[in-house]
Formats: C-alpha cells, sequence, structure tokens
C-alpha cells in the first residue's frame, strides 16, 4: 500500500505540474498540515535520506520537488520566464536570502563539522530553489490560494483536533515526541507546538481573507470560524503558541484595516481561556510553569540556552559552522547537560548567533530588512494610509498577511527550532516578492 500511495503521489504531482501548476503551491499549504504523511510512504533507504533527511520523505518534500522541477520547465520552455525569475532573483528578499546561503557556504572553510553544514547548504539550497520556483509558477489571479489552502486545511482538522481532546487518544505521534502529562493535542503533526503555528497561520489567513468578502453572510462565515480556530490551538497547551498569537494580533492591529475583527478575537481568546482553564486547571498550571525556576521546570530548555550562549561568546564573530550545533555541543560543552535529553537548539536566534556568529544574525537581521522594505513597497504603491485602510481589498493586505505568516513561524521557532528549514518562510516570501514586482493584480 505504501508503494502504491507513492505511486499516486508522484503521478498526481506529475499532472498538476503539468496542467495545473498553481494547484502545487496550495497543495504546499495543505501538505505542511500533513506531516503525519512521512509514515504513508515506503523506506527509499539512501535516496529517501537525501530527500527528507532523518525524518524521512512526506507530501511536502515531494511536492517541494514538484515545484522546482516545474519551475525548471517553465524557465527553459516558455518565453518570458528567464527574465521573470531574473527579476524574482536580484529582488532584495532573494538577495538576502543568498546572502545568508554564502554565509553558510563560507562557514565549509571552517566549520567544526563539514559533513553537518554540507547537508544544511545543500537543504538551504533546495529550499531557496522552492522560493524562486514559487514565484515563477505563481499566478497573479490566484495570489490568494495558498491563503485559502491553509485556513480550509486547519478547519478540516478541527474534528480531529477535537476528538483527540475529548476522546484524550491521539491518532499519531512521531517517533521521538515527548508523552507529557497534560494531553496535548497534535492531530496531523509531529508536534503539539508545530500544530499550534499552522493554526495561528489559519488564524492569519481568515484576517486577510475577511477583506476581500464583500457579502456579509461570507463576512460572518469568517467570524464564525475563528473560534473553532482557537479552540483547537487552545488544545495543543502551546506556552509558545499562545504567547505568539498575542504578538501576532497585536502587529496585526497595526498591519491590517479589520481592527475590530482583531479585537473581537483578542476579546474572544481571553474569554476562551478563562472557560478551558476552568475545566481543564492542568493546563493553565503548565503555563504559569513559565514564570517558575527553569532549572525545575525545563532543565533541557536551559542548559540548550546556555551551551548556546556559550558557543557564541567563544566564536563571537562566525560561529563554528552552519549546522554544527549538536556536534560542537556534544563533543565540547556536553559538561552543560544536567538531565538526559535533547541536544538540538530550540532557539533559532541562539542557534543562528552560535553556528554563524555576529555575521549571521547580522544577516538575519537583513532578510527582516528586505520583507520590510518589500511589504512597505507595496503598502506606499497606494498613497498612503487612509487609500490603504479604506479601498480594500489590495495587494498591500496580502503581503502583511504574508509577513505576520513569516514573524509567527520566526517567532514560534524561538521554542521550536525551525525557521529557515520552515516551508511556509519560503512560501510566504515568494508572495511578498510577487506582489512587490506587480503594481495591482487585482
Amino acid at each position: 500500500m505504501q508503494w502504491v500511495l507513492l505511486i499516486f503521489t508522484l503521478m498526481m504531482l506529475g499532472w498538476l505540474g503539468w496542467k495545473r501548476p498553481v494547484w502545487l503551491v496550495a497543495l504546499l499549504g495543505v501538505s505542511i498540515a500533513l506531516e503525519i504523511s512521512s509514515v504513508f510512504y515506503p523506506d527509499l533507504g539512501i535516496l529517501g535520506t537525501w530527500l527528507g533527511g532523518i525524518s524521512g520523505v512526506s507530501l511536502t518534500r515531494f511536492t517541494s520537488i514538484a515545484i522546482i522541477l516545474t519551475a525548471l520547465a517553465r524557465i527553459i520552455g516558455r518565453e518570458g520566464t528567464w527574465s521573470r525569475a531574473l527579476k524574482i532573483v536580484r529582488s532584495p528578499v532573494s538577495i538576502a536570502f543568498l546572502v545568508y546561503l554564502g554565509l553558510g557556504i563560507l562557514s565549509l572553510i571552517y566549520s567544526h563539522d563539514r559533513m553537518e553544514t554540507l547537508g544544511e547548504v545543500v537543504r538551504l539550497l533546495l529550499l531557496y530553489f522552492l522560493f524562486v520556483g514559487t514565484a515563477v509558477i505563481m499566478d497573479d489571479r490566484n495570489i490568494l490560494l495558498p491563503l485559502r489552502a491553509v485556513y480550509i486545511t486547519a478547519l478540516v482538522l478541527a474534528p480531529l483536533a477535537f476528538y483527540e481532546g475529548l476522546t484524550g487518544r491521539l491518532v499519531w505521534q512521531g517517533e521521538h515526541l515527548l508523552v507529557e502529562p497534560v494531553l496535548r493535542v497534535n492531530a496531523t503533526f509531529v508536534d503539539p507546538n508545530i500544530f499550534a503555528r499552522f493554526l495561528i497561520l489559519a488564524i492569519v489567513a481568515n484576517l486577510v481573507l475577511q477583506t476581500f468578502e464583500k457579502e456579509r453572510e461570507k463576512k460572518l462565515l469568517y467570524s464564525l470560524s475563528l473560534p473553532v480556530l482557537l479552540g483547537e490551538l487552545a488544545l495543543t497547551s502551546s506556552r509558545g503558541g499562545m504567547l505568539t498569537l498575542i504578538v501576532i494580533l497585536a502587529v496585526a492591529l497595526v498591519l491590517l484595516p479589520n481592527r475590530k475583527a482583531i479585537l473581537g478575537l483578542g476579546a474572544l481568546g481571553v474569554f476562551g481561556s478563562i472557560l478551558f482553564w476552568a475545566v481543564k486547571p492542568e493546563v493553565l498550571s503548565r503555563i504559569l510553569a513559565l514564570t517558575q525556576n527553569l532549572n525545575d521546570t525545563s532543565p533541557q530548555r536551559l542548559y540548550l540556552w546556555k551551551v548556546g550562549i556559550a558557543i557564541f561568546q567563544d566564536h563571537p564573530l562566525i560561529g563554528t559552522g552552519l549546522g554544527t550545533f549538536q556536534s560542537v555541543f556534544l563533543q565540547e560543552y556536553a559538561h552543560y547537560q544536567t538531565v538526559a535529553g535533547a541536544t538540538v537548539s530550540h532557539t533559532t536566534i541562539l542557534t543562528i548567533a552560535s553556528e554563524l556568529g555576529i555575521a549571521g544574525l547580522l544577516v538575519l537581521a537583513g532578510v527582516f530588512a528586505a520583507l520590510i522594505f518589500t511589504v512597505y513597497k507595496s503598502y506606499a504603491q497606494h498613497g498612503g494610509y487612509i487609500d490603504v485602510f479604506q479601498a480594500v481589498p489590495n495587494q498591500y493586505l496580502v503581503a502583511a498577511g504574508c509577513f505576520l505568516w513569516i514573524l509567527t513561524v520566526f517567532l514560534s521557532s524561538q521554542a521550536e527550532g525551525r525557521f529557515f528549514e520552515d516551508p511556509v518562510l519560503w512560501l510566504a516570501a515568494a508572495i511578498i516578492v510577487v506582489i512587490g514586482n506587480r503594481r495591482s493584480f487585482i
């Protein structure tokens, strides 16, 4: 059955690449939610390791490769696509990504573990190709499709999430997922924190899509679906997810025009949290543990922070090489480990600081500067604040929503660790670049 599913997946992706390329981008948004798909496919041996790393192949990786190949076929076989690809590569966001990639390649010279660095460079290179490929095949008329795909997928997962929450039975747990005393719903994700991240992406998509609906009935449906998404988020018991949502809603008040909906969502979240904690006080206790001594409540996270800071202090300028945190930790800083547990950094800023030093942090800042510049460019094209927030919908709102997606991934990666490795970053950045390269598409 696994081989049948593999063949069907490849045939489906091939057909979409030939007939409906833009649907591959939408499928990428869906497949990100299907980490469970890694158990659907057979062991491909060395090829599987190359495609998926230690976690194996998944629908996300197959879809990413299909997007890259489809874009390449377009560049080779369709007139005018090559110049469009060059325009994408020359964009400020692309240049910032290339500088980060170049810094990773440069770190091969001094890396403490060249094989790990080489593996990370290859992975980043494939994700960069995904970014360019997504921007190449995006259709201006379907620019909202990825947002709709993520939003609808989150709603489709709601019955499963509530089933797990009510019965206490998780349908799937990743091989390395820790069993915790508090039930944490993860649906089709390996980690409840990643599920929470995806739900915040869906909430942002909802707030953006609302502005494109003129019919009152459809706007009402969007409003009614927000409590469902909040309910799913509560069931993850993700402390990082809840903190991320608070920050994202605060930034959304500045970037998006539908402030009543955002404030209403915030109020609903507070009220719903009080009710949820009254029913499940153990969840509140877990959240309040953040205010206690980390040496007692989260010793693994504490020693990982100490290791990251120590590596940065010893190698402040250029770090120890991209992807080397774990190997350097185990070889030179193992004495920091106070309990048996994780040896991989779970904090993006500390990971970059230890692996690429101050140079890496500066390039990270450059990536965000390029993203903000491109989003602001789409804002400035409308002639000012009143025009943007009154003449809705417009292209700026999509760019702002995608920036909120990237900010969501970045904030949550301070507790989970995946930022540059997350396809959402490259998907959202591609949409921002597509919008930035055009004056109007609606």
